[in-house]
């Protein structure tokens, strides 16, 4: 099928698809989006204390793990906390391993209403990208497709090649301690560009222990960057929380 042949039926069969099998919210399962403004108010939040730089939950100040490391990343944020009984984990689950990429501009959208009070200014964003492999067998990088919602939203120009995953590590989730994590992502992300004084919104769609944000952020200063901070959509916490 031609680009032009499938771009037409992509016409005719979506808004069919909308009317057999209407889009339900992952929450209350009310249709119209996949998470609906009562349920998105109900999602649990990250909330003060986190860590400075990682955001890791229940921290205040920062982190023994960061003040050991010295992450080269500036800052970690992100509005809700990973967790089960939430329609954000679900929301990320389905884009994530389900290939169910029309989520991904609510979940930019998500972004931008918590970015509204920020008075940060950025150069550029740059999604952390899947290795090549992996883009191959999903269709697309999750978090490539949330940032290009946020680029055009917020008029901040997509980097979306600045960074590169030159080594396929396991997932962060399939390991069990943060030194583990830290290790796993070692090596993993190249850069080309020059990005001299420019100032970096990296965005992913969900942070487990902030070590692949800061091994980003490490090639990206070492190209140039004079500031690197990250958005995702969930932070994951590893203490029990009260939902």
């Amino acid at each position: 099928m031609n680009a032009a042949i499938e771009k037409w039926t992509d016409r005719i069969w979506n808004p069919a698809l909308d009317v057999l099998f209407p889009i339900r919210c992952l929450g209350c399962s009310v249709p119209g989006g996949f998470i609906c403004g009562p349920c998105a108010e109900l999602m649990p939040r990250l909330e003060e204390p986190f860590c400075e730089i990682c955001a890791n939950p229940g921290t205040d100040g920062i982190c023994g793990w960061c003040l050991d490391k010295e992450p080269d990343i500036d800052q970690i944020r992100a509005p809700y906390l990973y967790l089960p009984s939430s329609p954000i984990h679900k929301a990320i689950t389905l884009l994530k391993y389900r290939g169910i990429r029309a989520l991904a501009p609510e979940l930019a959208d998500l972004l931008i209403q918590y970015m509204q009070d920020s008075p940060a200014r950025f150069d550029c964003i740059v999604p952390i990208v899947s290795h090549p492999s992996r883009i191959r067998r999903r269709g697309y990088s999750q978090a490539a497709l949330i940032a290009a919602g946020l680029s055009k939203r917020l008029g901040i120009p997509l980097l979306e090649d600045a960074l590169t995953r030159v080594r396929n590590a396991p997932s962060q989730l399939s390991t069990r301690s943060r030194e583990q994590r830290w290790n796993n992502v070692q090596g993993n992300f190249a850069s080309q560009h020059d990005l001299s004084g420019l100032v970096i919104l990296l965005v992913d769609d969900l942070v487990t222990t902030g070590s692949t944000a800061a091994s980003a952020a490490h090639v990206l200063k070492s190209a140039g960057a004079l500031g690197v901070f990250c958005i995702a959509v969930a932070r994951a916490t590893s203490r029990p929380q009260r939902v």
